[in-house]
């Protein structure tokens, strides 16, 4: 077919019409946020990018994993010193002193949201997170996002093999060396209680649920020259020196530093676990018994116990760079703001087990049955926010606490081991921690 000098026009013409049309509609701006899990939450964040992308194009967001969260923190600041890093990064609870006093490093998050001209209400979070993640001001540094505590798990099989109650779980731990030392002598177990999470569980939440200071300057929340408080800690040694005396019959068995001792809950070999609310996910989905879920045990000679446990989990933190648009900015916000919906919010705390970290999505829950129809889903978060309040029940904000962390972590599994006191243990924990902090505060002065 020959064409004519007309339909050659016309064709020139539309193709011209469709290179305008594609010319005139630029790419995405593109919005980097680095994750800090894997897993279900990881599936499940990187679904939420997807989501949000289809939602709109005007942004594209990229979902990374650049390694678990210390390691990822150190990436992002080599990134950030190279004048590259990501425009949205995941950080744990234990990395908030130091992201803080990264100057120049982080905006703000309600910063990020006025700069975007954006509603934000810090008072739309529930009141530890607020409390934990804000500044004097009321303003949030970070947008909390995967909230947790921590919870006791117990196998109410076991429970029940052991000649226990499977519905009362223990409250104390006078209670709870009771029940693990039954569940040893009938044999219910191979062990009655361990924990993931050493130095979070045994130190810091432990500390927040009978109101004691392990520092000074408010746990650290009133400046980089606060030191550890742990050598004369009565309560801290006592509890130290109870692991250790349950490990030699295994009514405590030691699972290691972070989450590894999760599965020996989740396999039957031990009948009771403390770990974040946010394990819930995996134990149900692998556990092959009954289980239950509890509050964190407290000592009751203790004035006032229980008090609240204190936040764990992470938040979200928003990088600086030089060059960065206010378009980029108001990307960021968006997405943040799709991330806190209640959609996406009850969709991460139903299947997760994380705490729903707004009151509208606690409230939405609610309203809909959910904790009525999924008994003890609520413990973690009434745990936080029914029980008493104190001065020393709203977090700390030590810097290089992830190296602290494993100091405890040495001491400790050096206590358990024999080869020291649980006071002892305390004491090295003070001394070198406090060696870690003093080089923390000339950097961060």
């Amino acid at each position: 077919m020959k064409l004519t000098k007309r339909m050659l026009c016309a064709a020139a013409v539309a193709t011209l019409a469709a290179a305008g049309t594609a010319m005139a509609q630029p790419r995405p701006v593109e919005i980097n946020f680095w994750m800090g899990l894997t897993g279900q939450g990881g599936e499940l964040l990187t679904n939420y990018g997807a989501q949000f992308n289809a939602s709109q194009s005007e942004y594209r967001v990229v979902v990374s994993f650049k390694g678990q969260y210390p390691e990822q923190r150190a990436a992002a600041v080599a990134a950030f010193r190279a004048g590259n890093p990501p425009h949205i990064m995941q950080m744990f609870d234990a990395g908030s002193g130091d992201m803080m006093h990264a100057r120049g490093a982080v905006v703000p998050v309600s910063d990020v949201f006025r700069r975007a001209g954006l509603k934000f209400d810090p008072a739309d979070f529930i009141a530890p997170a607020r409390g934990y993640y804000g500044l004097p001001n009321g303003d949030l540094l970070s947008m909390p996002f995967n909230v947790s505590t921590t919870v006791l798990f117990y196998s109410k099989d076991a429970f029940r093999k052991a000649g226990l109650d499977p519905e009362k779980p223990p409250q104390t731990w006078p209670q709870l060396i009771e029940a693990a030392k039954k569940i040893r002598s009938t044999n219910a177990a191979a062990c009655g209680y361990t924990t993931t999470w050493l130095a979070w569980v045994m130190l810091e939440q432990f500390s927040s649920r009978h109101n004691i200071a392990f520092g000074t300057r408010g746990n650290g929340r009133g400046g980089v020259d606060a030191s550890l408080q742990l050598a004369n800690n009565a309560l801290l040694t006592k509890q130290i020196q109870t692991l250790v005396d349950m490990q030699k019959d295994k009514s405590f068995d030691y699972g290691g530093r972070s989450n590894d001792a999760a599965a020996k809950f989740i396999s039957g070999e031990c009948a009771m676990l403390t770990q974040s609310s946010g394990g819930l996910g995996a134990i149900a989905r692998d556990a092959k018994f009954q289980f239950g879920t509890a509050q964190l045990p407290y000592w009751p000679e203790v004035k006032g116990a229980p008090y609240a446990t204190t936040i764990g989990g992470a938040s979200l933190w928003v990088f600086n760079a030089p060059g960065r648009t206010d378009a980029e900015y108001r990307g960021v916000a968006q997405f943040l703001a799709f991330l806190k919906s209640d959609k996406v919010m009850t969709d991460w705390a139903k299947t997760t087990g994380f705490l729903p970290a707004t009151n509208s999505a606690f409230k939405a829950m609610q309203d809909e049955g959910f904790f009525a129809k999924n008994p003890g889903r609520d413990v973690p978060i009434l745990s936080l926010i029914q029980a008493n309040k104190g001065e020393n029940t709203n977090g700390y904000r030590f810097g290089r606490w992830t190296e602290i962390r494993d100091v405890f972590h040495e001491e400790v599994e050096k206590a358990l081991q024999g080869r020291q006191s649980a006071a002892d243990a305390l004491r090295n924990t003070e001394r070198r921690g406090n060696a870690l902090l003093r080089a923390f505060e000339r950097t961060a002065s």
